[in-house]
């Protein structure tokens, strides 16, 4: 209960809800005196609640900090500063750039004199010198706090920040304002954190000299925890078959380690029938098994699912020591205690759900699989009249895929809401690949690297045989990959729908065991006496009652989710949040589904995969119908490609301009490979009825495209006395061409072109549209300073309420014949408009 409690309480703190301390220890108190006096239950129950609430403040503290005095959060965003200090983590090598970690001690705006300042940064260095940990380093360079885009469905990533401990980041290229970035002034480095980075240096220069990509990337990345060279398509393989948890050290490689030091020391203790006969066997391999895995996982560097997993393992060991290694679940207690307290907001951690959702349901569910073994068993002694050897055999088998099975169903709701995918081949997979990869790769990198300090012969034949295991265990991930349906793309299931989820796999899990009496007093397979079973209980009405209802929510969830995907009358835009881009979402009456734009991609961050497609996946969109390129600026096409490779698109519509850049080369490539229909929208073309919207193309004729902008596809759509306009990046003389034509420009709801930049936007063109909502898509403190203030007056002046994606947030429209209503993200609900 107390460990529930905790986590409740942290659980509620990452959802941003916190327990003033006044309450807490009101709380406390009240529950001492209900304890001393007569209602000991109410008592318990307020301490309870207490511990909940107290869970809560270490959690603000991290997230929601108060700014204290000489902190860089004095600092405003997008400030130009200078900061001193000392990189207290290992740098993290990606493909691209090399992550810093700075403690920061002094500080101050670029050209000032540098004062007494603490937080943490970390700085993507484009600069590829060799840095590490202990170096005092002076840097300039623009700071920014973490911040998410404000998009429904999106990656918490200032949460994720918080938790990791960082306070700003940083990037840093080769010179910056005009004078170099970096300056080194020195080394701090501490004597133990020094020690460590050189053993970690010297292990990956050694795999780094013996094997070759993959294996290296992946060999240094389940030893030392450098997984900096781990391709996409890698990590893609091993994640759409089940596997990802490989390629990181998790609870599974610290577990297999923590299994081979005790069975291999507890061997040793049978050596020595005295100490082994007083039961201290169990106890010293424990603790061995517990040194190994500390040493293991400070070689494995810093990071938060190590820890997380070395606490788990230390748990379990203490448990051994303390004879209760029956008690696993008691163990996780422990340790989800442990590790809420040390390490404040976990439970918001995808590696902490998924680790303790599957612990438990293998605990749980290997319950209920030793039953049914037990009952086999008993069941061919009765047929053959003897012991039944073949079943130790078989239960054997079938309890190492049973492991899998219940790590899958207890995972699975986890990953379809973090990950989106469910991967049907996995089962098979992790049974075959864990042991070869997991265990026997793991152990022979670990004892390679071992081994690289007393004999390098000897090292290099450890190494070589864990290489072959890896390059069997790529292969093999390949091979699963290509089983038809291997995997699926999966909705993210709501809060409610986990929560049903999850109560649905606990009601089964933890139902009564109805086991056969008679097995009870039946004779093992060693002549003995099988222990006695619990019974079923004999009143499970509750339990009945409670899969009802739980069956009963499922389909009322499910009933509105149809509805709103299928059998909704009212037209919906969605203004995404996608940087210094577009992209909007509009759903048809009837359930069409239209992307206009998608978002940038840019060093590695594809606004389709990591906005947009979220967006769609939280509105259980599997399928868009038609995406419509503006015109071919990165900007508006880099998230296409995404979408087209896992959307299933049908129609792509554009102008017909093209690019010459590479990315937009993908992006056909992606559109070909999909079998996706391409079609040229001109002025011409005729307008399109999708389900009751007019969607009319009134782009600027080719005379007036002497630029990409001036060549976008502008569309507007009409449901009645509701219309929408989206007009790309036109400038003023696509807009005066637009305005010549004679066409209807008329819209409640205008995307304001090009940004707001000063190049679109003449008086002219909004007086034709005399719009009653004007969107601006631009990023946060953009380098090209969108919108322009007298943009944004002009529209205000017209009488439009203007938003903006990167202050509001996504904007999201709901238009029917008569009226539109507008909400933002980030904003209170705006009142509903009458269309005109």
């Amino acid at each position: 209960m107390v460990a529930g409690a905790i986590a409740i309480g942290d659980g509620l703190g990452n959802f941003r809800v916190f327990a003033p301390q006044w309450l807490a220890f009101a709380l406390t108190a009240a529950a001492v005196c209900a304890y001393v006096t007569i209602r000991p239950r109410l008592g318990y129950a307020l301490a309870i609640i207490a511990i909940a609430a107290a869970a809560t403040i270490p959690v603000r503290e991290l997230l929601a900090p108060e700014i204290a005095p000489g902190s860089i959060r004095g600092f405003a965003d997008g400030d130009k500063v200078t900061l001193a200090g000392v990189l207290d983590r290992a740098p993290e090598q990606t493909p691209n750039l090399t992550h810093l970690y700075l403690r920061v001690s002094r500080a101050a705006h670029f050209g000032s004199p540098l004062s007494p300042s603490s937080g943490e940064v970390r700085i993507a260095a484009l600069d590829r010198a060799r840095f590490q940990i202990g170096d005092v380093i002076r840097i300039t360079g623009r700071l920014r706090f973490p911040r998410n885009n404000g998009d429904p469905g999106e990656f918490d990533y200032q949460g994720y920040m918080a938790r990791a401990g960082i306070t700003a980041t940083m990037t840093a290229p080769q010179r910056s304002f005009g004078t170099p970035a970096f300056s080194i002034d020195g080394s701090r480095k501490p004597l133990l954190a020094g020690a460590i980075e050189a053993v970690r240096e010297r292990i990956g220069a050694f795999f780094d000299a013996n094997l070759k990509d993959p294996e290296r990337a992946e060999m240094r990345a389940i030893v030392i925890g450098d997984r900096g060279g781990i391709t996409p398509a890698l990590r893609d393989r091993f994640a759409r078959t089940g596997m990802a948890h490989l390629l990181v050290i998790s609870g599974l490689h610290l577990s297999f380690v923590a299994a081979a030091v005790f069975a291999f020391v507890r061997l040793l203790m049978m050596l020595a029938p005295g100490l082994a006969s007083r039961g201290w066997a169990n106890k010293a391999a424990a603790i061995a098994a517990g040194a190994a895995v500390c040493a293991y996982a400070a070689i494995a560097g810093h990071h938060v699912s190590t820890t997380r997993a070395l606490v788990m393992v230390l748990a379990y060991m203490f448990a051994i020591v303390i004879d209760r290694s029956r008690e696993a679940l008691a163990s996780m207690a422990l340790a989800a205690i442990v590790i809420c307290i040390a390490l404040p907001g976990s439970t918001a951690d995808v590696g902490f759900q998924l680790s303790f959702a599957s612990v438990l349901a293998i605990s749980l569910g290997m319950r209920r699989f030793a039953a049914w073994i037990r009952w086999r068993r008993f069941r061919g002694r009765l047929a053959r009249d003897g012991p039944a050897r073949g079943w130790t055999i078989f239960g054997a088998v079938i309890g190492y895929v049973a492991v899998s099975f219940w790590a899958m169903l207890g995972t699975a709701p986890l990953t379809a809401f973090h990950f989106n995918q469910f991967a049907i081949v996995g089962l098979a997979a992790n049974a075959v690949v864990v042991p070869i990869m997991g265990f026997f790769a793991t152990l022979c990198g670990l004892g390679a690297a071992l081994a690289s300090f007393l004999s390098i012969p000897a090292a290099r034949g450890l190494l070589r045989a864990g290489a072959l295991a890896l390059e069997l265990s790529n292969y093999l991930a390949g091979w699963f990959l290509r089983w038809p349906g291997a995997w699926a793309r999966a909705f993210t299931p709501t809060l409610i729908e986990l929560a049903l989820a999850y109560a649905a796999i606990l009601l089964w899990l933890g139902a009564p065991i109805k086991d056969d009496p008679r097995i009870a007093h039946a004779p093992d397979d060693s002549g003995g006496l099988a222990a006695a079973q619990p019974q079923a209980h004999p009143r499970i009405g509750w339990r009945a009652a409670a899969a009802a209802i739980i069956v009963v929510l499922a389909i009322a969830d499910a009933g509105w989710w149809i509805h709103d995907r299928y059998f909704s009358s009212t037209l919906r835009v969605t203004f995404l949040a996608v940087g210094e881009g577009d992209g909007a979402v509009v759903r048809f009456p009837g359930g069409r589904v239209m992307l206009i734009d998608a978002g940038g991609a840019y060093r590695g961050y594809d606004y389709g995969e990591r906005v947009v497609a979220p967006y769609l996946w939280s509105r259980k969109i599997m399928q868009v119908d038609y995406l419509v390129m503006s015109h071919p600026d990165l900007d508006h096409f880099g998230g296409f490609s995404f979408i087209a490779d896992n959307f299933s698109p049908r129609r792509f519509w554009s102008s017909g301009a093209l690019s010459p850049d590479r990315s937009f080369g993908l992006l056909m490539a992606s559109l070909e490979r999909n079998r996706v229909r391409l079609r040229t929208i001109t002025a011409a073309s005729a307008p399109a009825t999708i389900g009751g919207v007019t969607v009319d193309a009134i782009t600027p004729e080719p005379a007036h495209a002497e630029s990409n902008n001036n060549s976008s596809l502008v569309i507007r759509l009409e449901l009645g006395r509701s219309s929408f306009l989206f007009t790309g990046d036109i400038e003023a003389p696509g807009e005066a061409a637009l305005e010549a034509s004679g066409r209807n420009l008329r819209a409640a709801v205008l995307k304001v072109p090009h940004h707001g930049s000063t190049t679109s936007s003449t008086p002219a063109f909004i007086a034709a549209v005399r719009p009653i909502v004007a969107v601006i898509s631009d990023g946060y403190r953009n380098r090209f300073h969108f919108p322009a203030a007298t943009v944004i007056s002009r529209y205000q002046a017209s009488g439009a309420t203007v938003l903006r994606t990167d202050r509001d947030g996504a904007i999201a429209v709901r238009a029917t014949p008569r009226s539109i209503s507008v909400s933002a993200y980030r904003s209170i609900p705006i009142p509903p408009y009458s269309a005109h």
